[in-house]
């Protein structure tokens, strides 16, 4: 009897049983997403209306020749674990809440949780060894809407306060899209479904094409406790492009990986989904960062940039679209100043799909995180019929500096990726996707890493909404 016991309840065996669950759970929720949509998960009394949301996502993960054929390093207790195989799901319940007060608006409000887990080896960065289980609240926020009260001045909606744990971006997340690192005892790291901010307060105020945002942000330990306050400007120039500026102050920080925070003014200029009236399927974004300043732990000298060009052709079969990008992140060429010159990517995450701004599924999760790096980036994406899209995409990494996080390097030339993508919406509550990815060490990686093996990744990953 306790053979058995302890068989059954077995890592493997565990993972299973889950995956068995979820996949009950997915069919569930597929079969009802109908009445779901429907309005079903609403409840309304007078001036009251509240709604429920339900989340769930998984997914499994394969690394081989993981770090070019050196191995995982668990960053929790320093062991090479070879490669990676691990399993990661979460499950994350929505309330959110609106009550008009006559003419005076609304208040609103959310409250959520997150349960998840990350199970095998862990993720092939080290950030998680497969034992985690954590639940604990996402969202926990309360805020004001002017509603009609500025219909005639400012338009409807047109201005907003809230406070509390919440979500807040910028832009498409170049600087700001996740407060949340979702590694350690937290666990699944790449599905990372965490992404509210521990504290915030934030004022909006918005009118037809103009837009202005004042912020206040605190993150956890995992953004080295990091208190910042500032506002973002922007104006929409159509449909979906705009222009923006944006301006914040870091307050007060622990001393972070890639350099001293404290003290850090950061300058941000941006152009998003451009659209020319003589190129009508050509679409330019792109921005330039700052930042500079100095604190308890140091000065700060460092910037970053991007450029990008997207074209679709639009009458041809499949709407393909070809897109080009190029990225810089400052690096440090001195690290025994009193200068930090490595750019600090703060909170950047993905905000629009496949490479923005985790720049490669192996080298962008696992490796490089923008900062002390150039990328050029190839993609090429094509849509089958409305509920599926394919495609694949080429980055080629260089060091700016010749150290990789510290460590001297003879070469700058970094690696050589390319992903393979499918992205299949399934229906309004189900999602599935797969990608498998390759990574050629150049020069830099291999005397970084002491390993010369083409660095192989395969992943799946599905989310139901109900």
């Amino acid at each position: 009897m306790t053979y058995f016991i302890r068989s059954i309840c077995s890592p493997s065996v565990t993972i299973i049983i889950r995956v068995v669950l979820l996949s009950v759970i997915i069919i569930c929720i597929q079969t009802s997403s109908n009445n779901a949509h429907a309005g079903d998960n609403t409840f309304k009394a007078g001036d009251f209306t509240a709604a429920m949301d339900v989340e769930l996502g998984a997914g499994y993960f394969d690394t081989r020749n993981t770090n070019f054929g050196v191995g995982r390093f668990d960053i929790i207790t320093g062991e090479n674990t070879g490669d990676a195989q691990w399993f990661e799901a979460y499950l994350k319940p929505v309330i959110t809440a609106e009550y008009l007060i006559g003419s005076a608006g609304y208040l609103y409000g959310g409250v959520s949780l997150i349960a998840g887990l990350t199970r095998g080896d862990g993720d092939a960065g080290g950030f998680t060894n497969g034992t985690e289980d954590d639940i604990d609240n996402e969202y926990l926020y309360i805020g004001w809407n002017s509603g009609g009260l500025f219909s005639e001045s400012l338009g409807e909606e047109a201005i907003s306060l809230s406070f509390g744990r919440q979500d807040y971006h910028i832009g498409n997340g170049f600087l700001i899209q996740d407060g949340n690192f979702d590694q350690l005892s937290k666990g699944t790291y790449w599905l990372a479904p965490r992404t509210a901010f521990d504290n915030t307060a934030l004022l909006k105020v918005k009118t037809q094409d103009v837009a202005a945002d004042f912020f206040y942000l605190e993150s956890d330990s995992d953004q080295d406790n990091t208190d910042l306050a500032g506002f973002d400007l922007r104006y929409n120039t159509s449909e979906s492009g705009s222009i923006g500026f944006t301006y914040f102050h870091i307050l007060d920080a622990d001393i972070h990986f890639y350099g001293p925070r404290d003290g850090m003014d950061v300058y941000s200029i941006r152009a998003n989904d451009i659209n020319f009236q003589r190129l009508n399927n050509f679409l330019f974004s792109g921005e330039y960062v700052s930042q500079s300043g100095s604190g308890d732990d140091g000065k700060i000298d460092a910037d970053a940039w991007y450029l990008q060009g997207s074209y679709t052709f639009s009458d041809a079969s499949w709407s393909p679209t070809i897109s080009y990008r190029y990225s810089e992140f400052s690096g440090d060429p001195d690290n025994t100043d009193n200068v930090s010159e490595n750019f600090d990517p703060l909170f950047f995450g993905e905000s629009t799909g496949w490479g923005t701004w985790y720049q490669g599924e192996i080298a962008g999760e696992y490796l490089l995180f923008n900062s002390n790096q150039t990328t050029h980036m190839v993609q090429l994406n094509a849509t089958p019929n409305e509920s599926l899209s394919v495609g694949a995409i080429y980055y080629k990494f260089d060091l700016q500096e010749k150290n990789y996080y510290g460590t001297a390097v003879s070469d700058k030339s970094f690696a050589d990726e390319i992903n393979i993508y499918a992205d299949w919406t399934i229906n309004d509550a189900l999602y599935l996707s797969a990608l498998y990815g390759v990574a050629f060490p150049g020069r830099g990686a291999a005397d970084a890493f002491g390993g010369n093996e083409p660095y192989h990744l395969f992943e799946v990953a599905f989310y139901a909404y109900y």
